[in-house]
């Protein structure tokens, strides 16, 4: 993986079935240890209230955003991922 691109666990916290927040960590273990901290400290109300999701996320550096962009303009690679979607975003505001 470049060193503009670096892969986190993105821990999500719910309470009542609305998004309250999303904290990145650098590791599935780190996230899954914060989720069993914060849920032995909720009560049974707690436990039907909060809820919490995960998901394996790619974070770029601002560097590695243009680079990438300069390089599809350049017709040098193909965009994927989060940056193909970024360009289509970007298109669909042309």
């Amino acid at each position: 993986m470049e060193q503009n691109q670096k892969t986190v666990a993105e821990l999500t916290i719910h309470y009542k079935r609305q998004r309250l927040m999303s904290l990145l960590f650098d590791s599935t273990e780190t996230a899954d240890a914060v989720m069993e901290i914060l849920n032995g400290h909720l009560n049974e109300k707690g436990k039907k209230e909060f809820s919490f999701s995960g998901e394996i996320k790619t974070v770029y550096s601002g560097k590695g955003v243009v680079d990438e962009l300069n390089d599809w303009m350049d017709h040098k690679t193909e965009p994927n991922g989060t940056i193909l979607d970024l360009i289509k975003v970007l298109d669909g505001l042309n």
